[in-house]
């Protein structure tokens, strides 16, 4: 295995480790650092791209690499999943709370001559 394999090996091994880092940090809920390490990914991936310019695999090299972009394909997609599943939560909760002040404000400007009564105490 030349050196080259195994630096690209390396990057993808950082690149699924950041991978399974996102997903921690989704679930805590520190999204400043998700996207910081996406960030961080992003440019991993651009360097594994200009290596791969550089030189080709072998056939069992192809197979490890193989491996690790499925690794990181299946995490990518939990990930996704998982910032799905908190974007339509968030959109139901922020339209339940839009109806809760539409609700709040349309009472809010009723007053008490508005309100009415059964009994008239007006005289004619």
């Amino acid at each position: 295995m030349s050196k080259q394999f195994e630096q690209i090996e390396i990057l993808y091994k950082q690149i699924l480790y950041i991978s399974k880092e996102i997903k921690k940090y989704i679930d805590k809920a520190d999204y400043d650092e998700v996207l910081y390490q996406e960030n961080q990914k992003s440019q991993l991936m651009s360097k594994v791209l200009l290596v791969q310019k550089t030189f080709s695999l072998t056939d069992s090299e192809s197979e490890i690499i193989n491996g690790l972009k499925s690794q990181i394909l299946k995490n990518e997609e939990n990930n996704i999943n998982l910032l799905k599943n908190l974007r339509d939560n968030a959109m139901i909760e922020l339209k339940l709370a839009n109806n809760q002040a539409k609700f709040a404000n349309k009472y809010e400007q009723i007053d008490e001559q508005q309100e009415g009564t059964i009994c008239d105490y007006t005289s004619d």
